[in-house]
């Protein structure tokens, strides 16, 4: 997951690339920036994904669906040069939370839920020798009341469910902060230039901050 970055080289994170210009076709590339990473020979990686989209709540094939946001954070030691995991990794779950539940496209009241949606519900993780994190959870879907559309809005009940779930990090070359990243692309820089952030698959963001270890 990880590649080094020169002059024309890609930033892998999370399964996407983006390739980047020479030094001379990019105003505004700090080079100190790039050499403060490019030195660096151990980092320590917080990340910290986001889900912040409509998705459905409901088991099975029924309307119903929220304006979902669910928060997942991973801490890690990166050794650069080993190209290997230090140490353990931490992972912090989030509860998920829910807003604008409605019956989407249809005329009906809104789905009643009976427990908690968990969106992504963690429960272990695995590190391949690459540095790539597999979390492995569920997705949780508590029993509900729904519409009976199309034939009518009367709602009737259902039973919840759960579904495994995988979601995938690594380490990345943080040099990218030293960069000016082409607009529209799946990358974006903190104006600060401490993080940068990604879009992954299902409405997820990864927002990498990377410190280096002494």
């Amino acid at each position: 997951m990880l590649a080094h970055m020169n002059a024309k080289s890609i930033l892998f994170v999370i399964g996407a690339t983006v390739a980047f210009e020479s030094p001379a076709q990019m105003p505004g590339y700090d080079m100190a920036v790039i050499k403060k990473w490019e030195d660096a020979k151990v980092i320590r990686f917080v990340v910290v994904g986001v889900h912040d989209a409509r998705a459905m709540v409901v088991f099975g094939d029924y309307e119903g669906k929220a304006d979902v946001t669910d928060r997942i954070t991973v801490e890690f030691v990166w050794n650069k040069k080993a190209r290997r995991i230090i140490g353990d990794v931490k992972v912090t779950d989030s509860k998920t939370t829910l807003k604008n539940i409605k019956s989407d496209g249809t005329n009906c009241p809104p789905p009643q839920l009976k427990g908690d949606y968990e969106h992504f519900q963690y429960v272990s993780q695995s590190a391949d020798p690459s540095g790539q994190i597999m979390l492995k959870g569920f997705r949780t879907y508590p029993p509900a009341s729904v519409s009976q559309y199309p034939a009518s809005c009367k709602q009737r009940p259902i039973p919840g469910g759960k579904e495994d779930k995988f979601l995938t990090i690594g380490p990345a070359d943080p040099v990218v902060l030293g960069m000016t990243l082409p607009p529209g692309g799946p990358f974006s820089i903190s104006a600060d230039k401490k993080t940068f952030s990604m879009k992954g698959a299902e409405n997820w963001v990864w927002t990498y901050l990377p410190t280096v270890v002494p």
